[in-house]
């Protein structure tokens, strides 16, 4: 599958209710695709995890490319059924699971992954930046680093340092990489038709 394609798909899926509180923001095809053709060489053939999942962008091009198996994980009810009806539509075996990423364990995950559970888990999210709820972004570094082997995760830009200095001890940088997310107005406090946020990729291999 060429990257074009990719960001085909990826675009045409449905995507949910937006909720503010949750800073729910749908990755643009492009940028998923981007970061899937970067990531795949860890992915294929193994674990690929997506934690804050939405409607499944990142799982299900995980999935396309190669993952061995794959399991979305959101707190919100309404994405986690529309991340289930892309991947039927897609005829994509993902197992997504409506629960509070903190809730995620090592015991969680071998009981679904039973005799997978020894492969290699590479964990690739689009997490909140913590803008509308202080810290949320932590939570899911925090859980990445506990349950990944490798993490690929996007932050607001001007967080980089911050990660920088939170992952060390327990993760080394391999990559950090510089772009835009494009963001449509999609919120009420939202004033333009489309803003283009900074943001940063960082891949994380776990200490």
């Amino acid at each position: 599958m060429k990257m074009k394609h990719l960001e085909m798909i990826l675009d045409s899926l449905k995507t949910h209710t937006k909720k503010p509180e949750l800073e729910q923001y749908t990755i643009p095809g492009k940028l998923a695709s981007e970061i899937l053709f970067f990531a795949k060489d860890d992915f294929y053939n193994n674990i690929a995890l997506d934690f804050g999942c939405g409607s499944g962008r990142l799982a299900i091009g995980c999935k396309l490319l190669g993952a061995k198996r794959v399991i979305g994980i959101d707190i919100d009810k309404e994405a986690i059924e529309v991340a289930k009806k892309n991947a039927e539509y897609l005829n994509l075996d993902i197992d997504f699971y409506c629960m509070d990423i903190r809730e995620v364990d090592e015991e969680f995950l071998n009981a679904i992954l039973k005799e997978d559970k020894d492969l290699k888990r590479v964990v690739i999210q689009n997490p909140p930046f913590g803008a509308q709820k202080r810290h949320a972004d932590r939570i899911f570094i925090d859980k990445a680093l506990e349950l990944g082997d490798v993490i690929y995760t996007i932050h607001n830009y001007p967080t980089k340092d911050f990660i920088i200095n939170y992952v060390k001890g327990r993760g080394r940088i391999t990559h950090i990489y510089e772009t835009n997310f494009k963001i449509p107005a999609i919120y009420k406090f939202h004033k333009k038709r489309l803003v283009e946020i900074p943001v940063v990729i960082f891949r994380i291999e776990r200490v």
